[in-house]
């Protein structure tokens, strides 16, 4: 039994933690703007939505993997791509600024809302210090006995024997 609870704090928990912890930070991080047209390198349209697993390594609930139309703006040439997180079904048909950090890579949207951003890392920081505490207390409380403490008693001098 006491290998069962080892296991449980030392595995499952921190997985769970890091899950708790992905949800909110991408719940929040996941609220994008529109952006400006205008100004924009790069605008992707959703074209279509498959809907993923509930849990994956962006946390608890279910997220989209898109397919987008990207139009370069300077020389209106277009390709198709995958965006996964931040566009929706909801999205489909809409046009968003973009822009890439290298071609090949992720693409990402221009604006988002730094309100809900901030709140993102402010939440998941909290959850990771209240995390941490309560994890520290769950695992000392299974970590093996290091036997009753023994009083020190002082030390007292004795002459040396003659």
């Amino acid at each position: 039994m006491k290998v069962l609870r080892r296991v449980l704090v030392y595995l499952i928990l921190p997985l769970l933690g890091y899950l708790i912890g992905a949800t909110i930070f991408t719940h929040f991080y996941n609220k994008i703007e529109r952006g400006d047209l205008q100004k924009a390198t790069l605008v992707a349209e959703a074209k279509s939505c498959e809907r993923l697993s509930p849990v994956s390594w962006r946390g608890f609930g279910y997220h989209y993997e898109c397919k987008a139309e990207i139009r370069v703006v300077s020389d209106q040439t277009t390709h198709m791509s995958t965006v996964t997180g931040w566009l929706t079904p909801e999205d489909i048909g809409k046009e968003y600024a973009a822009h890439t950090q290298r071609v090949g890579k992720a693409l990402y949207p221009d604006e988002r809302n730094q309100w809900q951003l901030l709140l993102g890392c402010v939440l998941t920081f909290v959850f990771a210090i209240v995390y941490l505490i309560a994890f520290a207390n769950v695992a000392y409380r299974i970590l093996p006995d290091r036997g009753p403490r023994k009083r020190r008693r002082p030390t007292r001098y004795e002459p040396p024997a003659q």
